[in-house]
């Protein structure tokens, strides 16, 4: 019984994550990026904005990149785990929706309090945010067909 959990543990490892969506989110996504992108560098007219812009358009799409590799990982693993057969079930683990909430959390209030202080680089946060999400998921469809 051990060596089976270990060999299906493998095989989870061997098989590739799968985009789960259509190719339609993706071309929307790049879009998305393009339009966020071109709606910063024609609002954002201070260097420090542009910057900040690029800092946290670059940090929002590791860190969503980083949990949909995560959740497509977990999904994989579930599925193989679904086809054992077995009678023990496994409680799934809550830490990455614990992560996910206060990272979305976090990334929402950041630019409630800036509104109040620097209108501009509130306006930057909430475009970073669309252009990160949706570079995310341009690189995910990118990388879950590469490999």
């Amino acid at each position: 019984m051990g060596s089976r959990g270990l060999s299906v543990s493998s095989e989870a490892r061997a098989k590739r994550p799968v985009y789960p969506y259509g190719t339609g989110r993706v071309y929307w996504s790049a879009t998305i990026t393009v339009l966020s992108a071109i709606l910063a560098f024609v609002m954002l007219k201070e260097l420090i904005s542009a910057l900040y812009y690029v800092i946290l358009t670059t940090f929002l799409a590791v860190i969503v990149l980083a949990l949909k590799m995560r959740f497509s990982r977990t999904r994989l693993f579930e599925s193989y785990e679904d086809e054992m057969d077995e009678t023990q079930s496994s409680s799934p683990s809550r830490k990455p929706l614990l992560v996910l909430s206060v990272a979305l959390f976090g990334v929402l209030l950041i630019p409630l309090l800036l509104a109040r202080f620097q209108p501009e680089l509130w306006l930057a946060s909430l475009i970073s945010y669309t252009s990160g999400v949706s570079i995310a998921e341009v690189l995910f469809f990118l990388i879950t067909r590469r490999r």
